[in-house]
Order: structure tokens, then C-alpha cells, then sequence
């Protein structure tokens, strides 16, 4: 279970959001939603522990995710960037994150999933970005972890690989995961709840 309280940040002196909470259960998908400079992105890295917020807490499993190994463990941040290796090969980018999971096994269903099989030994830098955002994303289906928070996991993708992404987080939900995803396009065919930004802007923005 995810639980934010009352969450606030502030950014050069303007109030970006303020009184945010929710409360997720396994099984829960919410989408972020809002005009760029609403804040998707910051709260995502606040409900990552990348950034402090200003004001509020994040539970997981009802303890705080500060020096919280098991949230760490059950975490899967997917930022803006793809955070490949542009000097490894597409192997052995999806090779160090399964190792991490001891999910080796799974590395071949990852490359296929993702269309990925035939650039198995090929540089990542050699790719275009779309392809390499389908790398990072194949990381997904090698790493089991209970919570996915993702930003923009669509961009650069072309329609096909929007339709991959839309149903492996679907699947990842009704399995029981929990995924927050902040999305100008995103929809899900499955229920979701949704968080429009604007509603927690500060009066001051």
C-alpha cells in the first residue's frame, strides 16, 4: 500500500502543490495528470525519495520510505530520460537489471515482448530513442517489483509500442502491482483513478 499525506513543494518561492494524498492498494493504477510545469514529475520523484518534499509523508506498507531498504527493493522508477547504457549492448542492459532480481530467465520474454530480439547484440547508442526507450521499459518485465512509478513511459515511442506499454502496465496491475504513471496520452482500458495536478496548485503559482 502506498499512502501520501498531505504533500508539499515548493519551487523558487511558488507552491508547485500542497495538501496532496491519496491511497493506493495493490491493484491500483493511477495517472497523473496536468499541463507541463504541474508538478507530474516532481511528485514522482518525491514518491521515489529522490527529492524531500517540503511538507508531508510517504508511507509504503505503512512505514515511512526514508532508509527503507524493502521500498527500495519493491520500487521501479522509470524517469524521463532512459537511463540506458549507451555503451552496452541491448543484452546486456536487460542482463544488469535481471541480475539484480536473479530474473536472468526472464530476459528473453523481455527482448520479445519489446520486439528487441534482433538488436539482442547491438550497442544501444547505435539506436534511435524510441528504441531505447523500449530498453528501459523491457526492464520492467525483468524486474518484479510491487510498485512502478513512471514518467512519460510513452515518450518516443511509436503507436505499436504504445499499445505494448499500455497493456503490460495493465497486466502489472491486475496482478496485483501498483503503477503511477504520468501521461499527456496514456489511457487505460482498465479501471484507474486519476489525479489532476491543478486541483492541489498553490494559490500563488
Amino acid at each position: 500500500m502506498l499512502i501520501s499525506q498531505n504533500l508539499r513543494s515548493v519551487r523558487s518561492g511558488n507552491i508547485i502543490f500542497e495538501d496532496l494524498g491519496f491511497c493506493l492498494q495493490p491493484g491500483a493504477l493511477l495517472l497523473l495528470k496536468g499541463s507541463n510545469g504541474s508538478g507530474k514529475t516532481t511528485l514522482l520523484k518525491i514518491l521515489a525519495g529522490l527529492l524531500p518534499p517540503d511538507s508531508g509523508d510517504i508511507l509504503w506498507d505503512n512505514s515511512s520510505i526514508k532508509d527503507n531498504n524493502e521500498f527500495k527493493r519493491d520500487l521501479m522508477f522509470i524517469g524521463h530520460k532512459s537511463g540506458v547504457k549507451s555503451d552496452a549492448t541491448v543484452y546486456e542492459n536487460l542482463s544488469f537489471w535481471a541480475k539484480l532480481y536473479d530474473t536472468e530467465l526472464l530476459i528473453p520474454a523481455a527482448l520479445s515482448f519489446y520486439n528487441l530480439d534482433n538488436f539482442a547484440d547491438v550497442q544501444a547508442s547505435h539506436l534511435s530513442a524510441g528504441w531505447q526507450r523500449r530498453i528501459a521499459l523491457a526492464r520492467l518485465i525483468v524486474s518484479p517489483c510491487k510498485l512502478w512509478l513512471l514518467d512519460e513511459p510513452t515518450n518516443f515511442l511509436d503507436e505499436d509500442a504504445v499499445i505494448l506499454t499500455a497493456s503490460l502496465i495493465e497486466a502489472r496491475v491486475q496482478q496485483g502491482g501498483i503503477v503511477v504513471v504520468a501521461s499527456h496520452i496514456m489511457s487505460s482500458a482498465i479501471a484507474a483513478h486519476t489525479l489532476w495536478m491543478g486541483d492541489f496548485t498553490g494559490g500563488n503559482k
